[in-house]
């Protein structure tokens, strides 16, 4: 009589197989989800130097004097920003002046 089934090494050589299959795509999602943390952060990075770069340039007679310093919040109260999630209200920012340029420099501070 024929047995029509599968040895135990078999069924332990597939099982060992898909689990290294496995590993292998929860770690490249894993890298997939926080390379999108960067990408979001450097974003808004962006989004509120743009903004406030327009803000400081509202307000260049006054940088012209002295450096300000303010906050993500302070940029939205102006009218700059539009932040709903609130992620970028406690950044803190420093508005200057740059003579050679005639224009405003923004620094995030960090």
């Amino acid at each position: 009589m024929q047995n029509k089934g599968y040895t135990i090494i078999e069924l332990i050589v597939v099982i060992v197989v898909v689990g290294i299959f496995s590993l292998i795509a929860i770690n490249k999602a894993s890298y997939a989800f926080v390379d999108s943390d960067v990408v979001n952060e450097e974003t808004e990075e962006m989004i509120l130097i743009k903004t406030s770069t327009a803000y400081a340039n509202s307000i260049l007679e006054t940088l012209k004097n002295d450096d300000i310093y303010v906050t993500g919040k302070d940029i939205e109260d102006a009218g700059y920003l539009v932040d709903d999630e609130h992620t970028l209200s406690n950044v803190k920012l420093k508005l200057s002046y740059n003579a050679e340029t005639n224009s405003a420099k923004v620094e995030i501070l960090k």
